[in-house]
């Protein structure tokens, strides 16, 4: 069960309104037209795309990378759509009910920093991978096949987890407001998404990404703003409860997500695809300027949601039954039906763009080996839905996946990002990753030892760690990657290696690994 975050900070009214019940103004078939009729637009302009575009999406090369193809808005639009998923609406608002104005702040910069660090080394890339699709290819040339593996188990496990959390937020955003049954949106959303994402490839959601994207940041604020001129709920009322204050635990969050956010996202396929769809360095870096401001910006916006519903609800948020999750969908609850029409829109759209990144994602981690058909791609893509499909309507806690998979990724981070040195010992970064994965372990068999004196407990937190204030999550989150670090650097140094350089598409690598002191070139 939920364990509520401790509430003693806060002064909660005695008089908060019970929450509301589920309304019964939308049918069921109303419900699900909103969404299909949603879904067929996209799958309109993917078909129209098809026809009128200006790129071959029959080229191998364009499916999987739309190379240098991407003006700077577009890039601004993508890497904003491939981010903002349904699961801003209730991650974000859970977050203001507990973690403070740090932690909403704190949750906005960690969705500006990946794209920060992806734009710093997008160059680096691009220059010494001309021909790269993702990290994987990084990663193949610079460590060896065993490293490969690793990430691409890390990859399919992270990406496939954010595949739940998006599948999982869309059908319960729908349920709470509706009390439809997830599984129709779900699959529709699977469907829909996986059709268009492989008939067309990259470009096709490059596409998609900007009609969303510019759907999502409308309709976001004309959500938000309903909700602070609907509910009756006054800043005054929001000082009063002190949940927005600035807090210990708030800035424990704050840097707890800055961390496992940032290592998680440089596993996701789909981001890296953007970085070789850019038209150039310069467009990848006004772009990402562009996205990180609108990421920002919406961010903030819907976390006050979060102290609005403390506000109005109280101890209710979480007493008898923990619905913090659902404080944005609980106060949309009470506002007219169109708000809530718009809202599902609005997470139709916001699940689809970032579906069909994790999609084309899924697809290119393959691509970089020709023996790899597309249609196989496209295989192994569809294969991975299915128990995405079945665990969504499971209704798991979203923000419970996201720490899970954070935990293995800040582990491996690390290591990996070192082999832009050209000293990292391939071996010696495989001790590191291992050295990583069992630091975490080791974090929560001693808090599971100290807390509860029992180590299975302590490491069923892994997953039932809701709370991102933790000061247990805090110190993986630190010490997994810099011993990690630690270990591959002073490793490398025992065990001295220079990286010969970067192959060309088509030629074998350079050398047998040793070169001159320094180098990292195209051969």
């Amino acid at each position: 069960p939920r364990v509520p975050p401790s509430r003693t900070q806060f002064v909660l009214s005695e008089m908060s309104t019970p929450i509301p019940p589920t309304p019964t103004d939308l049918s069921e078939g109303g419900t699900l037209a909103i969404v299909f009729v949603t879904l067929s637009t996209f799958a309109v302009a993917s078909l129209a795309y098809l026809k009128f575009g200006t790129l071959d999406v029959s080229n191998r090369d364009v499916y999987f990378a739309a190379r240098n193809s991407q003006p700077w808005w577009s890039v601004m639009f993508n890497f904003f759509s491939a981010t903002i998923g349904t699961w801003v609406f209730i991650i974000v608002p859970e977050m203001g009910t507990y973690a403070g104005s740090l932690g909403i702040i704190g949750y906005a910069l960690a969705t500006v920093a990946p794209l920060v660090v992806l734009d710093l080394v997008a160059p680096y890339m691009r220059r010494n991978l001309p021909q790269g699709v993702t990290l994987n290819d990084f990663v193949e040339q610079r460590f060896g096949p065993v490293m490969h593996g690793v990430l691409t188990i890390c990859t399919l496990f992270n990406m496939f987890i954010f595949l739940v959390a998006e599948f999982t937020s869309v059908g319960g955003l729908i349920q709470v407001m509706t009390g439809l049954d997830p599984l129709a949106p779900v699959l529709g959303v699977s469907i829909v998404t996986l059709c268009y994402s492989s008939i067309g490839g990259l470009p096709v959601s490059l596409m998609t990404d900007n009609v969303q994207g510019v759907a999502t940041i409308a309709l976001v604020f004309v959500v938000c703003i309903g909700i602070y001129a609907t509910i009756p709920v006054t800043s005054s009322d929001i000082l009063a409860t002190g949940v927005a204050d600035a807090t210990g635990g708030g800035a424990i969050a704050f840097v707890s997500l800055v961390i496992s956010l940032t290592a998680s996202n440089m596993f996701h396929a789909g981001f890296w695809q953007r970085v070789w769809s850019a038209g150039s360095d310069r467009n990848m870096r006004i772009g990402v300027a562009g996205a990180n401001l609108l990421q920002i910006i919406v961010m903030l916006m819907v976390g006050v949601i979060g102290f609005i519903a403390v506000a109005r609800y109280g101890d209710n948020l979480y007493f008898p039954e923990y619905v913090a999750y659902n404080s944005m969908f609980l106060l949309l609850n009470e506002m007219a039906l169109g708000w809530r029409v718009i809202t599902i829109i609005a997470a139709v759209c916001m699940v689809c763009s970032t579906a069909d990144a994790l999609q084309n994602g899924f697809a290119a981690l393959f691509s970089s080996h020709s023996r790899v058909s597309i249609v196989a791609a496209q295989l192994i893509t569809v294969a991975v839905n299915v128990p995405a499909i079945v665990l969504a309507t499971m209704q798991l806690s979203v923000l419970s996946l996201f720490i899970m998979c954070n935990l293995l990724t800040v582990a491996v981070c690390t290591p990996i990002a070192m082999g832009m040195w050209t000293g990292t010992n391939p071996t010696v970064a495989l001790v590191g990753v291992a050295t990583g994965l069992v630091v975490v372990i080791l974090i929560f068999v001693s808090s599971g030892v100290i807390e509860f004196n029992d180590v299975p407990t302590g490491l069923s937190m892994i997953y039932f760690s809701f709370d991102l204030r933790s000061p247990v999550l805090l110190c993986a989150f630190i010490l997994s990657p810099t011993v990690a670090a630690i270990v591959t650097y002073f490793g490398s140094k025992m065990f001295p290696y220079e990286f010969a350089g970067f192959r060309a598409v088509g030629k074998q690598p350079v050398g047998n690994g040793a070169g001159p002191a320094g180098t990292a070139f195209v051969a």
